[in-house]
C-alpha cells in the first residue's frame, strides 16, 4: 500500500503487527510522521472505509487537546472524540455537520489559528483534525469497501489504487502548516 510513497521520505521504518495493515514511521521535510491505515466495517448500512491517518509528531504549546470530527455516527473508534468532554460550538464557516470537543478549552489552541486549516474538509473525504500536545493527526478516507463484496458476503474488501504520493505528500503538507502556524510567536 505504500510502496509508491517510500520515495517522499528521508527516512522511514515500515513494519507489520500480526493482521494489522502497515505502518509507515519516518521523516518528512524533517518532522518525525507516522502512517496507518485502519479498517472501519462497524458501522450499519454503511460501506466500509479505510482509514489514513496522517500523525504529525511534535511538541504544540497549549496544554489542552482540540477535536474536530465531521459527520460523527458515534462508532468512530480511532477517534478520541467521544471521550472529551467538553463539546463546543461548531464557528461559522466551519463544517456544521461535526463535533468540535477538548478536554480543557481553556488550554486548547484558539480557532482562530486553526480557521484557515479547516478548508481540509472542503473534500468529503475529509474526516478529522486532531490537535494534542504531542502532535497533530489528520484522518482521511483513503478507499470505500468494495459494495458487492460486502453486500454479498459482508466481507470487507478494499481495492483501490495503493495509496498515492501526491494524496500522502498533500496530507503530510497540511499537518505540517498548521503544526508551523501553531509554533508562530504571537499565536
Amino acid at each position: 500500500m505504500f510502496d509508491s510513497c517510500i520515495g517522499l521520505f528521508d527516512s522511514y521504518r515500515l513494519s507489520q503487527d500480526s493482521v494489522y495493515f502497515p505502518v509507515l514511521e519516518g521523516r518528512y521535510r524533517g518532522y518525525g510522521v507516522r502512517i496507518e491505515l485502519i479498517a472501519d466495517h462497524i458501522a450499519v448500512r454503511k460501506l466500509p472505509s479505510l482509514w489514513l491517518t496522517v500523525t504529525l509528531r511534535g511538541t504544540v504549546r497549549y496544554g489542552g487537546v482540540l477535536d474536530l470530527l465531521v459527520r460523527p455516527l458515534n462508532v468512530e473508534f480511532f477517534s478520541p472524540s467521544a471521550l472529551l468532554e467538553a463539546r463546543l460550538s461548531v464557528p461559522p464557516g466551519w463544517p456544521q455537520d461535526a463535533w468540535l470537543r477538548s478536554d480543557r478549552p481553556d488550554a486548547m489552541p484558539p480557532l482562530e489559528y486553526i480557521e484557515p486549516h479547516v478548508r481540509f474538509f472542503h473534500d468529503p473525504r475529509a474526516k478529522e483534525l486532531l490537535i494534542t500536545p504531542r502532535g497533530i493527526r489528520l484522518v482521511y478516507q483513503a478507499q470505500e469497501g468494495v459494495r458487492a463484496h460486502y453486500q454479498v458476503l459482508r466481507q470487507v474488501e478494499f481495492a483501490g489504487p495503493p495509496l498515492s504520493p501526491r494524496l500522502l505528500g498533500s496530507l503530510m503538507d497540511r499537518a505540517i502548516a498548521l503544526y508551523e502556524d501553531l509554533k508562530q510567536e504571537g499565536h
